[in-house]
């Protein structure tokens, strides 16, 4: 047991990092005006996240000592370690997962919301709505986890195994991608975004260095999940988490070259983000060859979804909707799909036979249960946060336009900060 706290440990690690790479990412697809900002939300979502994972996070997902129920978790808050047979190596995996889900927001709404307004995000998407549909899908006793213990016949879905999302293509990057969609619609885009032109980005390199950082990262995401030092398994998802954004940025580079006529780097980029999320969730079960297919489909989507969001006028400065949650919608659907039965021993220790129409059903139910649960309770969020109706956004929610202008690093941080990038 002590091997396998420390291999969650050490991809808990690999999974922190991972917001380096975020904020890398971010700092490069805003205005350079924007930059001390962004990073500053980037040290928020951790450190505010850390905290109130730990008093109520990590008992709303995994919180089942009395036998829990269905919905979510009722003990353990404050993290009562070790609570219901949960370590506090567990504990550290599962938070820097909930920083994750949060911290996809904060690319969406970068550029016009205020640090007041994103602090209550933050703590609310780790604090709650992240933790309930961890809790659904990967806890014990959720009503759509496949390690609830119940037959295929008695899951939410007959037939099913409960639903196979290993790494969370859905509980993690839907659920981010959906709060990241809901609040780019409710702070309206950036002064000038669809103009003639748009808007630029600070740097090339750093959106390069935190894509890369990312891909590092996203190995201890999907193999640090099979919470238990086992070669094979791991082994496994480590080819599939290298081909799935391959062959995604592959695709996307010949799409740039004969659609846009050129060489597009954020385009490719963004694709192999997007490979990565549509492997997360089969990563284990998936035939390597499908893997490929996976992340061929998974840049497309992105291209499709991102081309959408222009055309119906709302901004994601960093593509956090199409790259997780269209994209995360495709990974859970992709798991059941291409599904080996021949891994769901290894992966699920399921032995029964397999049935591939039922499980495809099952991955339906679980996205529009996150869907609706996410969509809802962000909705109610952000309108909170604008006072109830779109006029009094600048009175809490957004900057006003003179302070957007202006730039968020000196109306929110008081300063000057172009000497320091």
């Amino acid at each position: 047991a002590n091997g396998d706290d420390t291999w969650m440990l050490i991809a808990g690690f690999l999974v922190f990092f991972m917001h380096a790479g975020f904020s890398m990412l971010e700092a490069g697809s805003v205005q350079k005006k924007n930059v001390v900002n962004i990073m500053f939300k980037n040290i928020s979502t951790i450190t505010l996240g850390g905290l109130f994972y730990w008093g109520f996070g990590f008992a709303f997902a995994y919180g089942t000592c009395e036998g829990g129920n269905e919905f979510i978790g009722n003990t353990g808050f404050f993290s009562e370690l070790p609570a219901c047979g949960n370590t506090e190596a567990l504990w550290f995996f599962q938070f820097a997962f909930a920083a994750t889900a949060a911290t996809i927001v904060s690319g969406a709404v970068a550029g016009r919301i205020t640090l007041g307004a994103y602090f209550i995000v933050a703590s609310c998407m780790t604090g709650f709505i992240y933790p309930v549909v961890s809790h659904w899908i990967w806890s014990s006793v959720g009503f759509l986890s496949a390690f609830n213990g119940k037959d295929a016949e008695e899951q939410f879905v007959s037939g099913s195994i409960g639903m196979i999302d290993f790494a969370g293509s859905g509980v993690v990057h839907l659920t981010g991608g959906v709060a990241a969609l809901v609040g780019a619609i409710a702070l309206g885009p950036r002064l000038g975004r669809f103009e003639e032109g748009g808007l630029p980005v600070s740097s090339y390199t750093l959106q390069t260095l935190g894509t890369f950082i990312l891909w590092f990262g996203w190995f201890g995401f999907n193999c640090g999940s099979t919470l238990v030092l086992e070669g094979v398994n791991t082994a496994k998802v480590a080819t599939t988490t290298t081909l799935c954004p391959s062959a995604a940025c592959v695709t996307a580079i010949i799409y740039s070259r004969v659609v846009k006529k050129r060489y597009d780097l954020s385009l490719a980029l963004n694709s192999v983000l997007a490979g990565l999320v549509g492997i997360t969730a089969g990563c284990v079960v998936v035939y390597d060859g499908w893997s490929i297919f996976i992340g061929m489909v998974s840049a497309l989507i992105y291209i499709g979804s991102s081309n959408l969001l222009v055309k119906f006028k709302i901004d994601d400065p960093i593509g956090a909707a199409p790259v997780h949650g269209f994209a995360g919608i495709w990974g859970v659907l992709a798991a059941a799909l291409f599904c080996d039965p021949g891994n769901l021993s290894d992966g699920y220790s399921f032995e029964g036979e397999y049935d591939r129409g039922a499980q495809f059903g099952q991955q339906i139910v679980g996205i529009v249960f996150i869907i609706l649960w996410v969509g809802s309770l962000s909705t109610i969020l952000f309108v909170a946060l604008m006072g109830g109706k779109p006029a009094n956004r600048t009175k809490f929610l957004r900057v006003t336009e003179e302070a957007e202008a202006a730039g968020l690093d000196a109306s929110e941080h008081g300063g000057d900060f172009k000497t320091h990038f």
